[in-house]
């Protein structure tokens, strides 16, 4: 809600619609406290589900459609499993996990920091967690998501710095 207070257009992305939707009214409604006039909308919601590469690629296309740019994006999607031990983990909970917790970042990644190089700016802030610098008895596939996100940051901040692009996590 601040980046819209400040100015700003938000794109709000995430699976759930009726989710979406009511964030993007608190924003409005936000914004519009203490405004006797009707201002422009601070928000757009996007259906998009980080771990399909196609619905990615669908939310780049539609804000470079309708925006022509993007100045931030925020990685924020993140899943757990806390249940036990690494070695009790089901295959495909693990996938899920890291599907959402670094392929997304990934997808992400790959999909809209193009329109960040061709205005030579932006920055892109990968949510982590503690579990990504300390051990986490029961949370290991989690720790393991957040340690790889730490590495992954570090390493694009590098590859996008000439950009104009920084990136944290």
């Amino acid at each position: 809600m601040k980046l819209a207070e400040l100015g700003s257009h938000t794109v709000l992305c995430g699976r759930s619609r009726p989710a979406l939707e009511e964030t993007a009214a608190a924003i409005e409604q936000n914004g519009d406290q203490g405004s006797s006039e009707k201002s422009a909308a601070r928000s757009t919601a996007i259906q998009c589900d980080v771990t399909a590469v196609a619905s990615v690629e669908a939310l780049a296309a539609q804000v470079e459609r309708t925006f022509g740019r993007l100045d931030v994006l925020v990685n924020n999607a993140g899943i757990g499993s806390f249940n036990g031990p690494l070695y009790q983990l089901a295959p495909d909970k693990w996938d899920q996990l890291l599907n959402t917790n670094l392929r997304g970042v990934y997808y992400c990644i790959r999909s809209l920091a193009p329109l960040m190089i061709k205005t030579r700016g932006g920055h892109i802030i990968n949510i982590s967690s503690l579990a990504g610098k300390n051990a986490l008895p029961n949370g290991a596939a989690y720790a393991a998501s957040k340690w790889g996100l730490n590495g992954l940051t570090y390493s694009v901040a590098e590859e996008l710095r000439g950009h104009g692009i920084r990136a944290f996590p």
